[in-house]
């Protein structure tokens, strides 16, 4: 019995093999062509060539220098609010608070690589001051206070 069911292990591991060389797509490391259906639909004679559209690009505009600082949701932040002032659930890399008065709710501004939206208002977040929701405490801690420029993303 044991020596059918080697043979038979035997055979399906060589079926599996022969598989693998014969159908590249399963291949380690197989380069693969990825074809869309427009590929085909401009083709063929008579075929008018669709120009791409190009995406729209956000226009940015410099606000100047201004003081950023960082907040996270435990009690000494946020007074354990889990939620911000326009009533959204605060995350990471997206959140900042700002004047409200000067940037609504909606505004997108950013900071380094970083698109953030205004979503919350601060009780110290006057003019040129935003402060950055982070994950946790020390990370907000971390990044301390510092000057940077901010720009206005207008979409």
């Amino acid at each position: 019995m044991r020596r059918i069911m080697r043979k038979v292990l035997l055979i399906a591991a060589v079926f599996c093999l022969s598989l693998m060389s014969a159908f590249p797509a399963f291949a380690v490391g197989a380069v693969t062509e990825i074809i869309t259906d427009t590929d085909f639909v401009n083709s063929g004679p008579g075929a008018q060539q669709i120009p791409e559209e190009e995406p729209e690009t956000a226009q940015e505009v410099s606000l100047g220098m201004f003081t950023v600082t960082g907040y996270c949701g435990c009690d000494r932040c946020s007074s354990g609010n889990n939620l911000t002032y326009s009533g959204t659930v605060p995350a990471p890399n997206h959140t900042i608070s700002a004047d409200l008065t000067h940037y609504p709710i909606g505004t997108k501004l950013r900071i380094g690589d970083i698109i953030y939206t205004v979503e919350d208002k601060g009780s110290s977040v006057k003019g040129n001051v935003v402060d950055i929701f982070y994950a946790t405490h020390e990370e907000a801690l971390a990044k301390g206070t510092y000057t940077a420029e901010v720009f206005l993303v207008q979409e």
